[in-house]
């Protein structure tokens, strides 16, 4: 196992300074933001097959691998049928550029229908996604859920493949072997769901593991309660509350040999680039430990 990134920290950065700082900073394997905040990858372009050969360049050159493809806010259950087949459209660019430059996993939310129920949600799920199965197994790429609640956001339209519960409901529902997960222990920890558990009991399924970290606030928690969701923050790996050598030893025993991807959502450690790069370090510092 080693340790890379996801990009999305450096989205103002063209990819080859991506490249070059992580190669600089012993890290190993990049996990590409797949969204318009992005500017300076064109999906549409690999999609169709033309200029490919850069991701093959930069992957050669700094002995990097790029380990994924992240995109998230799709929302493949809308109620409004033109949004949903909005995002089949774009998450069919990314799995078709990702078929095209060699990448093997594409990761996404589920979507949801924020005015269903969680039941009524999953019967969507069940109707919506073979088609994207198919879509995925067709090109053989893995389409992993991460699983980031997007509670905290109001309407909670992104996803429904938040917890061990829910995802063998999915993965029943559609059993697709060209289904994965992305796993997340940050936004596990404040579920109160026991992460290594949850590697333990999805080990089939785990194609990519994030790195992100999650304080809880007993303090804002007792004056706010858990409604605003206000009473967790994530943090960077060794930060907040997650037993980083619980969950990477869970890891190591389901031979999980990927790259841990360091997702940095840290509000202590943004707002310049020496803060987001000085975060990274520490992050890959504390992981080191276990990996």
């Amino acid at each position: 196992m080693k340790i890379g990134f996801y990009h999305s920290c450096f989205n103002h950065w063209e990819l080859e300074r991506t490249f070059a700082w992580a190669k600089e900073n012993g890290f190993y394997g990049i996990e590409l933001h797949g969204g318009p905040r992005y500017k300076f990858i064109d999906w549409k372009e690999l999609a169709e097959g033309r200029n490919t050969g850069e991701f093959a360049r930069l992957q050669e050159k700094y002995e990097m691998p790029i380990t994924g493809i992240m995109y998230g806010a799709l929302n493949y259950l809308s109620p409004d049928p033109a949004e949903r087949e909005r995002a089949r459209e774009t998450l069919g660019i990314l799995l078709k550029a990702a078929a095209n430059t060699g990448i093997r996993v594409v990761s996404t939310f589920t979507g949801r229908d924020p005015m269903k129920t969680i039941e009524e949600n999953l019967d969507l799920f069940e109707r919506e996604f073979p088609r994207i199965a198919e879509m995925a197994e067709k090109l053989g790429v893995t389409l992993a859920f991460e699983n980031c609640p997007m509670y905290e956001f109001w309407p909670p339209v992104y996803n429904i493949a938040v917890s061990p519960f829910l995802w063998k409901e999915l993965f029943t529902r559609v059993p697709s072997k060209a289904f994965g997960l992305n796993i997340d222990p940050s936004h596990l920890v404040w579920q109160g769901i026991d992460c290594a558990q949850a590697v333990l009991d999805f080990r089939e399924r785990i194609v990519l593991a994030q790195a992100k970290d999650t304080e809880v606030l007993p303090n804002v928690l007792r004056d706010q309660g858990m409604l605003t969701m206000k009473w967790w923050r994530h943090r960077i790996p060794g930060q907040g509350d997650v037993d980083w050598n619980k969950f990477v030893t869970a890891l190591h025993e389901i031979g999980y040999d990927g790259v841990l991807s360091i997702e940095h959502e840290d509000p202590i450690w943004t707002g310049t680039d020496e803060k987001v790069q000085k975060g990274l370090l520490l992050a890959k510092k504390h992981l080191e430990q276990f990996v």
